[in-house]
């Protein structure tokens, strides 16, 4: 009860008021606060188009990347003739997400006041909330559990480096919040040993299964059609190496080995894709490889109408850097060395050696690629060079890392109806 007061009295006064002051600077924040001054007005509307004999289920996701997360569990529970409202927190959440067909809608969550969410939960009257990753929110979950509805964290992680895991109010504060919860459903072993050693005493159960992730990629992985993207005579008998959301640091040490690499291998055909690939940003590359690298030559994808055996095509558009993966030998994955990794599952579901970088820690990808086998870690151009070369020369190391991929993939599909079976 405590934390409950202290909740309530003193911690969501102060954030109202930050965000209500933020919102004067971020567009973004503003139009959440727009969003939810019509919550209710929206929600009762749509939830008239759902079927009233169905009982329903809400997903809460903080964004876009959890709603990705989400899809998996929201595909199972449609198949299990379940209403589905889909909450979110941030509004390119609730702006982007696309909404599969089935008895699903989606709104803002509404300010975490006591009348809010109860008055929120009498419009849904859900059976079961599901909270993705994270973002837990007290009066919600309390609210909830009052009314007997069951309470689940999936795709949950524990973070060492989460400071509020660490000093001890936090720490009290996290426990009370957690051991609200019916399940927590982790990914792996650290994460169930670290979650039953901190909710030690409470009867939230704790139970591994692994990430949605995997899933939700291989299923994406099955509609690409790669043949519209790019011609056949532009490709036909090369070895494609594509270079995925690129940032500076990372064309910094790609680039001076491909360099090299092209008078060894004539038929390397490299794409690369940058990380919003603004036309100063292309023109800035073009200028950076003209100047410095001799041995390659660039040309656009949207001037592949002039190809003329260039070995670097600059994508200059956005949308097909999963397709090219698709036909790719090797690939590497940008981000890694100041921004945060970007998806190396992607490349990885078409069973291909995928280098990266993994300097800046945003994911748990990295780590199961790794010790799979099925990941290669680049810290600079030599190290890059050495390892690159031998996938390129070895085609038996490359195919035989990419069964690593496929197995890896393998061990983590089913998480979906692993959870559904589990909680239905």
């Amino acid at each position: 009860m405590l934390w409950l007061l202290l909740y309530n009295i003193l911690f969501l006064p102060l954030v109202w008021i930050f965000f209500k002051i933020y919102s004067l600077f971020n567009d973004k924040v503003r139009e959440g606060f727009k969003g939810r001054s019509e919550i209710f007005t929206e929600l009762k509307q749509s939830l008239s188009a759902l079927d009233k004999n169905n009982k329903t289920i809400l997903i809460h996701c903080s964004s876009l990347g959890e709603y990705q997360q989400a899809l998996p569990f929201l595909e199972e529970l449609v198949k299990k003739k379940y209403n589905i409202v889909l909450s979110f927190f941030s509004p390119s959440g609730y702006k982007n997400a696309k909404i599969p067909q089935g008895n699903i809608i989606k709104c803002y969550l509404p300010f975490d006041t006591k009348s809010a969410v109860i008055k929120f939960i009498d419009e849904i009257n859900p059976v079961k909330i599901f909270f993705i990753r994270y973002d837990l929110w007290l009066n919600l979950i309390n609210e909830a559990k009052k009314k007997n509805i069951l309470l689940y964290l999936v795709n949950a992680r524990y973070d060492e480096k989460d400071i509020t895991w660490k000093l001890p109010i936090a720490v009290s504060f996290k426990k009370y919040l957690y051991g609200l919860l019916d399940k927590i459903f982790v990914i792996d072993e650290y994460d169930e040993k670290n979650y039953k050693e901190k909710l030690r005493g409470y009867k939230t159960e704790i139970i591994k299964v692994g990430d949605s992730k995997f899933e939700r990629v291989y299923e994406s992985s099955k509609k690409i059609q790669a043949k519209k993207i790019i011609e056949e005579k532009i490709i036909k008998d090369k070895k494609i190496f594509v270079i995925g959301s690129s940032w500076k640091d990372d064309e910094d040490v790609i680039l001076p080995v491909l360099d090299k690499i092209v008078n060894y291998e004539e038929n390397l055909l490299t794409f690369l894709v940058p990380h919003e690939p603004k036309a100063t940003k292309i023109k800035a590359i073009e200028d950076y490889i003209e100047e410095n690298y001799p041995n390659l030559k660039t040309i656009r994808y949207s001037h592949l109408q002039n190809y003329s055996y260039q070995n670097v095509i600059i994508v200059d558009t956005i949308g097909i850097l999963y397709s090219l993966y698709s036909i790719a030998y090797v690939s590497y994955v940008g981000g890694g060395h100041k921004t945060g990794l970007h998806n190396i599952l992607e490349p990885a579901i078409f069973n291909m050696p995928v280098f990266f970088s993994n300097k800046v820690k945003n994911s748990d990808e990295d780590e199961i690629m790794i010790s799979s086998g099925a990941g290669i870690l680049v810290n600079d151009s030599k190290d890059f060079y050495k390892n690159f070369r031998n996938i390129l020369s070895n085609k038996h190391l490359r195919n035989s890392i990419g069964e690593k991929c496929s197995i890896v993939f393998e061990n983590n599909l089913g998480i979906a109806k692993k959870v559904i079976s589990l909680i239905h």
